[in-house]
């Protein structure tokens, strides 16, 4: 399922893929040997369902932007964590699961993206107030009762994807990570990361889940 910014939403050279995770034994073929051999290791069916997408989907859709062998790619990890592709001619990745779902998102320039599943959560306002800069706060507080919820994770799911974009870790990135609170009713918003300018998309998805891709601005 390739997934869809809204009619007005332009996203040049980016491409976000959603896969359910009941999908995964088409995934295992695209496995490498170690990663199988991980996957044959997990016990718990959910678990390992999640792994195998992730992987697979992430190794598919690289080999064929970088016409190669899907066996031989290597991800290691950038300094944040991030993973990347070695030899990635100018392209990012990035990988995003939850619920049922995994997302994967691609571009050329640096990429996030975060899925999260709609639920309810204890001391919200505690939360907001810790973890969102006070304009997002302040905003996530103004909207009607029954949008909290949702409001609640539209507001961290974007900043996932912008800290995910960057490399930035959460612990390092609160402090220096803003979105427009617009992404509350817009489609597409700006955001930063420590000066770095950024281009959030709300995507289509499931019901009950949100979908945010962060993308740099050159």
């Amino acid at each position: 399922m390739v997934g869809h910014f809204g009619r007005e939403v332009t996203a040049p050279g980016l491409k976000l893929e959603l896969v359910p995770l009941a999908s995964a034994p088409a995934w295992e073929r695209w496995l490498s040997p170690e990663e199988s051999s991980r996957a044959a290791a997990m016990r718990h069916p959910a678990l390992r369902a999640r792994f195998v997408v992730s992987r697979g989907l992430r190794r598919k859709v690289m080999a064929e932007l970088l016409g190669r062998d899907p066996a031989a790619l290597r991800f290691p990890e950038a300094e944040g964590g991030k993973p990347r592709v070695e030899a990635d001619d100018g392209w990012d990745f990035n990988v995003s699961h939850a619920g049922d779902h995994v997302a994967l998102v691609t571009s050329r320039g640096a990429v996030g993206v975060d899925l999260e599943k709609v639920r309810p959560v204890r001391a919200m306002e505690a939360l907001a107030g810790r973890y969102f800069h006070p304009d997002e706060s302040a905003a996530w507080r103004s909207v009607a009762a029954a949008r909290q919820v949702e409001a609640f994770f539209l507001l961290w799911s974007a900043r996932e994807a912008a800290m995910k974009c960057t490399g930035t870790g959460l612990a390092r990135g609160l402090a220096l990570t803003r979105i427009d609170p617009a992404v509350l009713d817009c489609a597409q918003v700006s955001g930063t990361v420590g000066g770095r300018d950024l281009m959030l998309r709300r995507a289509d998805a499931p019901e009950g889940y949100v979908l945010v891709t962060a993308q740099a601005v050159s």
